[in-house]
């Protein structure tokens, strides 16, 4: 069926309370499932809405597909379009659906990739659940977010870091953009472009010094204008004249801010602080 004609037949309205802006062009749609294999792969599909994707993602026949959904209302739809045979007919036995806020689902398989298009708020917060707070990561991640933040990750038009793009740099060792897409390829249409991300985890996290990594450079970054040797001698207290010579033994200005140290000074200065 066409975008318009199911929005029509079930009614469907966006709703604001749930930041929904529904993707309706068929071929970023496209681009988005053909990026990389998802034949005979497990998959989850996170705040499907209507399912337009979910039925792009059928077409490449995977393995399984987990749709996590919050509202209610989406599920009642996907429910009547299965049973229609939208999607074809005997689609149950890979299709599993969780009525269940993302933040709150822990995938219990292995291995999968995770495909979202999701509103632009809740970006970060799905990052960083599916890079490390699951105990089971997925090996590649394809989300859809507003365009200024995958320029923030990518360090588009800036050769500076953020708590976020350090925080990617951490879990993956590959980042892509799909495409970008847009607001006239949306209902209703965001104030903002949007781009879609490819993201391939790395197989080997170590996910306690994730959590120590986070902590640090988020001091690090707490005021930016400020000196990073200021922000950690403020925010955890090291002593000064260690903070010093930790710096000169790794060659770092005492003036460096945190936005000008790459991942692997980062990693260093960590351990020497540990």
């Amino acid at each position: 069926m066409l975008h318009q004609e199911i929005l029509k037949k079930y009614n469907i309205v966006a709703k604001k309370s749930l930041w929904q802006n529904f993707l309706v062009n068929d071929s970023i749609l496209d681009e988005i499932v053909n990026f990389t294999d998802l034949s005979w792969k497990n998959i989850i599909e996170v705040w499907p809405w209507y399912w337009a994707l979910t039925e792009k993602i059928l077409l490449k026949k995977p393995n399984k597909l987990e749709l996590v959904e919050l509202d209610k209302t989406m599920i009642n739809i996907l429910q009547d379009r299965v049973s229609n045979w939208d999607f074809g007919s005997n689609i149950s036995w890979i299709l599993n659906i969780n009525n269940i806020d993302v933040l709150k689902y822990f995938p219990d398989f292995s291995p999968y990739l995770v495909v979202a298009n999701i509103p632009y708020y809740i970006t970060s917060p799905i990052l960083t659940h599916f890079f490390y707070w699951v105990d089971n990561s997925p090996s590649e991640m394809i989300i859809l977010m507003q365009r200024d933040v995958a320029d923030k990750i990518r360090k588009v038009k800036w050769n500076k870091n953020s708590v976020l793009s350090l925080w990617v740099d951490f879990a993956c060792e590959e980042v892509r953009e799909v495409v970008v897409v847009a607001a006239s390829n949306f209902i209703p249409a965001p104030k903002v472009e949007s781009s879609v991300l490819y993201f391939k985890l790395r197989s080997n996290i170590d996910k306690n010094l994730a959590n120590k990594f986070l902590k640090i450079i988020k001091s690090g970054f707490a005021e930016k204008r400020k000196k990073l040797s200021s922000n950690l001698f403020k925010i955890w207290g090291f002593d000064k004249n260690l903070i010093e010579q930790i710096f000169k033994k790794l060659n770092l200005s005492d003036n460096i801010r945190a936005e000008e140290l790459d991942l692997n000074k980062w990693l260093e200065l960590i351990g020497e602080l540990r």
